[in-house]
């Protein structure tokens, strides 16, 4: 990539701590010197943000992306047209924020459709007022995937060292077992064994957690592993993908931890999440993979509880950002 990757921001709920923790991020590390950076969203609740922080930025309503000058200091934002958010609401599950979200999430993708930018970092959003502006999605990510024809767009997380994915993801739970099945766990085994290449892993090593305790003990406490989990380990394994599963999933962070695996295939989402927020905020993200371009977010969420008080915590946003430039760069070469 001969310039730097443009790179959009997406401001999230705007009565959450994203435009915060975006302030904070712009104003303490010279972002412009690996990527072209620009915001989706509301330049006023900008403006309020970084003032109330005493924070050192600028911040410049453009029309266009064309418009952009990703100057140091004064950073590009670009609102969705059509689009007026008004008086920011309380902090608070909120109708016109969650459509605010999705405005700007849109925004940002359709610019990716089009080629005009390499990589998307959102700010965190509520699902519940998601939901509640209209959009009948379970989650941010099945909204992507319909409006920018992905097929199967998946979830990475970042904890450390260790990447991981989940073979289900934003569903009931008693829905699970319904979605453990042979071909799809090595649909993932496969998307972690890419994604880990990209990263520069040479020769990936692979687990796969196992859906019982004890992994299933022999049958004793299901039959999953043995009649699906298995079956799918032994065929990436015919791939000559380096895979070792499954394994019970009470130990199987803590070996990959200590330097046994470089990602974990897991088979629900807080069998993942709740491993990976165990880690330093710094150093957890989550990641949107099988899109247009790279998209990277928090990952935690809007924070109404400590929303406008100054506190809230940038690091995770800043891991997403440092995780979405080396990727979009690493896709351009």
């Amino acid at each position: 990539m001969g310039s730097p990757p443009v790179i959009a921001i997406v401001m999230g709920d705007p009565a959450g701590i994203g435009p915060e923790i975006i302030a904070k991020l712009l104003s303490g590390e010279t972002w412009h010197k690996r990527s072209r950076l620009f915001i989706i969203g509301d330049t006023q609740v900008m403006i309020d943000n970084a003032a109330a922080l005493n924070a050192p930025l600028q911040f410049r309503a453009i029309r266009e992306l064309a418009d952009a000058k990703f100057a140091p200091g004064c950073i590009d934002v670009l609102a969705p047209p059509g689009f007026a958010l008004g008086p920011v609401p309380p902090p608070e599950v909120n109708a016109k924020c969650g459509e605010a979200a999705g405005r700007y999430l849109q925004c940002a993708y359709e610019l990716a459709a089009q080629s005009r930018l390499h990589g998307v970092v959102m700010a965190p959003m509520n699902k519940e007022a998601f939901r509640l502006a209209g959009y009948n999605y379970f989650d941010e990510l099945e909204f992507l995937g319909e409006i920018t024809g992905s097929p199967e767009p998946f979830i990475l997380g970042a904890a450390g060292p260790i990447w991981a994915v989940a073979v289900t993801e934003h569903i009931a739970f008693k829905d699970i077992v319904l979605h453990i099945k042979r071909e799809r766990i090595l649909r993932y085994i496969e998307h972690m064994q890419n994604v880990l290449e990209k990263l520069g892993h040479t020769e990936p090593r692979i687990a796969v957690a196992a859906l019982n305790p004890h992994a299933g003990e022999g049958g004793l406490f299901g039959r999953e592993e043995i009649d699906e989990i298995a079956p799918a380990v032994r065929d990436a394994m015919r791939d000559d993908i380096n895979v070792t599963g499954p394994v019970p999933a009470d130990i199987v962070f803590k070996r990959a931890l200590e330097g046994d695996f470089d990602g974990v295939v897991c088979m629900y989402h807080d069998q993942m999440n709740i491993a990976r927020k165990l880690q330093e905020r710094g150093d957890i993200a989550t990641l949107w993979m099988g899109l247009p371009v790279i998209g990277a977010t928090t990952a935690h969420g809007t924070a109404f509880d400590i929303a406008g008080k100054g506190i809230a915590d940038p690091g995770s946003l800043r891991a997403a950002l440092n995780h979405a430039i080396k990727l979009a760069r690493q896709a351009a070469c």
